[in-house]
């Protein structure tokens, strides 16, 4: 594993090169969570006419789902970074990795055509100062794809894929408990996440647009699973704010 310092050298010079490492498989050979297909999706819309574009993945975990979005943006180079080294063989291979704060990114400012952030901005330690650091080294104009838990959601976990079933029963468990001991927060330790109104208010600070995602990418997700009337009646205006376990949107930094 690298050091810190020389990745991100490494990475600037790749980024400088516009070098890109051959793609060994597709998107679809990746198990990764649907949100992450729904993210290249989106962003892959937004970045059209935009040569070899740079990305930067914000709280990576093994780096898998970096990887993902690398192969479905066709010519684009990504860096992904997390607090943890846990990186996968083929994130190593594919994207450049480092071990960072994202409270403290270490790039020049207006670097990177897109970013991505999902479900880690709950586990920073200070969701406003990461997201000004990924506004920062944002190019004006850029784009920013978020997700991350819903405070108000009624039940979370269910459709991820990682976690048994009793894993689920047990995590919902606990965020009732923390719930009526006054604990339910991102800043004790709680999967808590941010409710709508609070990300729009950390958002508007820095994007002048926010598209938001939720029903598209649960549409997405559930979509042909589940009866048309109930997703409907599910993601009313009236429901969608606790039935949505987690929230998604699509920022473009002000130009």
């Amino acid at each position: 594993m690298r050091v810190t310092c020389e990745v991100c050298c490494e990475s600037e010079r790749a980024m400088n090169q516009g070098a890109n490492p051959p793609i060994e498989s597709q998107p679809a050979d990746l198990p990764v969570e649907v949100m992450v297909k729904h993210c290249a999706q989106r962003l892959e819309a937004r970045l059209q006419g935009v040569p070899s574009p740079r990305g930067l993945a914000v709280g990576c975990g093994t780096g898998d789902e970096a990887v993902y979005v690398r192969r479905a943006l066709t010519g684009s180079h990504i860096t992904a970074l997390d607090a943890a080294n846990r990186f996968s063989a083929t994130a190593r291979r594919e994207v450049d990795l480092l071990m960072a704060d994202a409270k403290a990114l270490p790039f020049p400012p207006a670097i990177f055509d897109f970013a991505f952030a999902l479900h880690s901005l709950e586990h920073v330690g200070g969701a406003r100062q990461a997201l000004a650091e990924i506004a920062r080294v944002l190019k004006p104009g850029a784009w920013f794809y978020m997700g991350v838990p819903n405070r108000t959601r009624l039940v979370g976990y269910l459709g991820s894929l990682e976690p048994t079933n009793l894993q689920k029963v047990t995590w919902n468990l606990k965020d009732y408990s923390d719930r009526l001991r006054g604990r339910f927060a991102n800043e004790l330790g709680a999967h808590a996440g941010f409710a709508r109104r609070e990300l729009e208010n950390l958002l508007g600070e820095h994007f002048h647009s926010i598209e938001w995602q939720t029903e598209s990418m649960l549409r997405f997700k559930y979509g042909g699973r589940v009866p048309r009337w109930m997703l409907d009646a599910m993601l009313s205006p009236r429901l969608i704010n606790h039935v949505a376990p987690s929230h998604y949107a699509l920022c473009q930094k002000t130009r």
